[in-house]
């Protein structure tokens, strides 16, 4: 019994960060998964969507195919050529041609995480296409305002406790250095993607 109890935390730390690491490899695989039907030519613009509710994130990915990404940049009414946030549209019904959170469609998904939570406090999408020109965001993946508006390239991951958001310091590092169970999945406008773990031991981000 003493044996159990002094190696009980130790299992208990370990299964933790076994299930958060876990998670964000999927995440990680999520985003190349999408990426890579743009550069298969399968998809022309696809979109990877961050629901965020009380006890869940939710990995949604969405298609556009060629002629349907074509229509829309040549319509000048079109909402496509409006902004960063209308192009990368995370609500209209029939905006994306095919969609993973209705679709049976092996190119895209639907994956629902109880045990991680984000930096995000709302629904927020990043959206790329092969030539990087359509690279574009909505929600809290866009930072600044008008003509400063820019698309984010990261995404934080840490493990859930209740309704709570990954908490980063001014100098983006966690607000506890000590926090061994947060990740950093990062990527560019080519689909480049990577992801990196905070250290304790070495007070910065290591590659993974």
């Amino acid at each position: 019994g003493v044996i159990s109890a002094a190696a009980y935390p130790k299992f208990s730390s370990w299964k933790q960060s076994r299930e958060v690491r876990t998670d964000a490899l999927k995440v990680k695989k999520i985003f190349e998964s999408i990426n890579a039907q743009v550069q298969r030519g399968q998809f022309a613009f696809v979109q990877v969507l961050i629901g965020v509710n009380d006890d869940s994130v939710v990995l949604t990915t969405r298609g556009m195919k060629t002629d349907t990404l074509a229509q829309k940049i040549n319509d000048g009414d079109s909402a496509w050529n409006k902004s960063f946030s209308s192009r990368c549209d995370m609500t209209t019904a029939d905006y994306w041609d095919v969609d993973g959170s209705v679709a049976n469609d092996i190119e895209v998904q639907s994956v629902t995480f109880n045990d991680i939570t984000t930096n995000l406090s709302i629904d927020s999408a990043v959206c790329f296409s092969k030539n990087a020109r359509w690279f574009s965001g909505a929600g809290g993946l866009l930072s600044g305002t008008g003509s400063d508006t820019a698309v984010d390239e990261s995404l934080i991951i840490c493990k859930r406790e209740g309704d709570n958001e990954c908490v980063l310091s001014a100098t983006g590092e966690p607000s506890d250095p000590e926090d061994n169970l947060m990740y950093s999945l990062d990527w560019t406008r080519f689909g480049e993607i990577t992801l990196d773990k905070w250290s304790s031991k070495k007070l910065g981000w290591v590659l993974q």
